[in-house]
């Protein structure tokens, strides 16, 4: 079984350019090779076919049995990842939701190393 850790991106912006940003972000998280990112599916309304992503929301698995070399990989990259994001639209705060559903929540202000390496370890220790 493979822990999956929430990411949820909340700011002021319009519905389509946050749903573009989740996407860039599920891009550049899974380019790295350690983190596989995809958009949370919702199923659609009544008369409608197939699942559509809820905006703004991904689901992180870790890859591979996650070693304590492997977990710190994963939490640096993250890191630099959602960093640059904060960065790049001011009004964005993250939320980060772990396998027993403790949440944490990030923005340009507080993301700090340590706790992206707290929410991989929890996510380590579920999977």
């Amino acid at each position: 079984m493979v822990a999956q850790l929430g990411l949820k991106l909340i700011a002021d912006i319009p519905a389509q350019r946050l749903d573009a940003l989740s996407r860039d972000m599920a891009r550049d998280l899974t380019r790295g090779g350690l983190v596989r990112a995809k958009p949370v599916e919702a199923p659609t309304g009544p008369g409608e076919r197939g699942v559509a992503a809820k905006i703004g929301e991904l689901l992180l698995d870790a890859i591979g049995g996650a070693g304590l070399k492997t977990a710190a990989e994963i939490g640096k990259g993250l890191t630099e990842v959602l960093k640059a994001y904060l960065v790049r639209e001011k009004s964005l705060k993250i939320e980060l939701v772990l396998p027993d559903g403790t949440r944490l929540s990030l923005d340009a202000k507080n993301i700090k190393p340590e706790t992206i390496e707290a929410a991989i370890n929890a996510l380590r220790k579920a999977g």
